[in-house]
């Protein structure tokens, strides 16, 4: 795997020893599948950025959700930019069963529920053929345990990742302190049982262990959260206090009944197959869109930058960073900014998410941003209020100023 990209990426605060340490342990520990589901949501994405159809996008893949469900917007190209080539190999494996499975319920049985014995088989029959080299030797590949990683797909593939193992380790932790998940996540906001688990999370939340926990960088690696990003997330606060108020956020603001983040969060699980609590792409009446539109993602492995520099000159209509910029030392973002000005068609829009509120183009160092690009400040409160994952500070969409 190319790993200096990586390291490359979450270059942050390198005039001080331990935080390059850090730096460099997270760029490691990257490198393996930490996404088996992307936690940016995309519907929210798609009613900030207005598209019409026929828009080229450009986002980062993680693990390839959202670059399948902008495919709604009916753009005509989406290419999935991402540094991780375990998550390019998920983007792949997914654009494969587009492909090459029969019909939603098969697409359903491997992506939706992945765990069943047969996909062991459908993916030997069916996806492996379908695969580019790099896809089928990461799939084909045994992990730790000697088993190929399409075994994965067998026994709830969304148990496994960094993120999907934290969680289950969330899970242990939530059974020892006797908190009641499935009430969470199914009884009504007054129930007792409820109530109770509310009240038991918050003394978990606020005890001597969870403290510990979050003190400890390398503990957090399995979020996703880099050595630079974890400072942001905690401003002036504890950072127990910043995730259990996420977390609230993400199980108790919108209806569980159509929030399949909070599912994945409390069940590790999506609810079943159909429209009402899925991604767009898993959702079963856009199968059809989903594989007619297969064609059009181009899962490439780059620096974003890199990628924005080799492209022809106003030919990009939306940029999508996630939250990228967290990881980011200034000139590197000023670079990307740049990158952007010059892809991006006069009516370019930018997302992106930040684990804090402010967005960082509203720092001195990258003042002069701000004469190319404005915030908008409606849109970007509307997508912070509908992103049902509710576990970024802020959220922000930029569009070009006016000459």
């Amino acid at each position: 795997m190319n790993t200096h990209l990586i390291a490359d990426a979450v270059r942050n605060s390198r005039g001080r020893e331990e935080a390059t340490v850090w730096d460099r342990l997270f760029a490691f520990w990257f490198r393996r599948l930490v996404y088996t589901q992307i936690w940016e949501d995309p519907e929210a994405d798609l009613a900030a950025l207005q598209l019409p159809e026929g828009a080229t996008i450009l986002t980062i893949s993680s693990g390839g959700c959202n670059a399948l469900s902008y495919l709604a917007a009916k753009p005509a190209q989406v290419y999935a930019i991402d540094l991780n080539e375990a998550h390019l190999s998920l983007l792949k494996l997914k654009l494969a069963g587009l492909r090459a499975l029969p019909d939603y319920a098969t697409f359903w049985k491997f992506f939706g529920e992945g765990d069943a014995a047969s996909n062991a088989a459908l993916y030997r029959d069916r996806l492996r053929p379908a695969l580019d080299a790099e896809a089928r030797g990461y799939w084909d590949e045994r992990d730790v345990r000697g088993r190929p990683r399409y075994g994965y797909f067998t026994d709830g593939f969304f148990r496994h990742g960094a993120l999907g193992r934290f969680i289950g380790f969330a899970h242990q932790l939530a059974k020892v302190a006797r908190i009641d998940l499935g009430a969470l996540l199914k009884d009504d906001a007054t129930s007792p049982a409820r109530l109770q688990a509310l009240d038991k999370l918050h003394r978990l939340f606020h005890s001597r262990l969870a403290r510990w926990m979050t003190r400890t960088p390398a503990l957090l690696f399995s979020l996703g959260i880099p050595p630079q990003q974890r400072t942001l997330l905690g401003g002036d606060q504890p950072l127990n206090e910043v995730l259990h108020q996420r977390l609230l956020r993400l199980i108790d603001v919108h209806p569980n009944a159509t929030n399949y983040f909070a599912w994945q969060a409390l069940s590790r699980s999506y609810v079943g197959p159909g429209d009402t609590c899925l991604p767009l792409y898993l959702q079963r009446s856009r199968f059809a869109d989903m594989v007619r539109g297969a064609g059009l993602v181009t899962p490439v492995h780059a620096n974003l930058r890199v990628f924005l520099e080799s492209q022809p000159a106003r030919q990009i209509d939306a940029v999508v960073l996630l939250d990228s910029q967290d990881w980011m030392a200034p000139d590197e973002i000023r670079a990307l900014w740049n990158a952007i000005d010059r892809a991006g068609n006069d009516g370019v829009r930018v997302i992106f998410r930040t684990a804090g509120a402010e967005s960082p183009l509203d720092g001195p160092e990258l003042a002069s941003l701000r004469d190319t690009w404005q915030r908008d400040d409606a849109r970007s409160a509307a997508g912070l209020a509908a992103d049902r994952s509710g576990i970024y500070g802020g959220f922000h969409l930029y569009t070009r100023k006016a000459d």
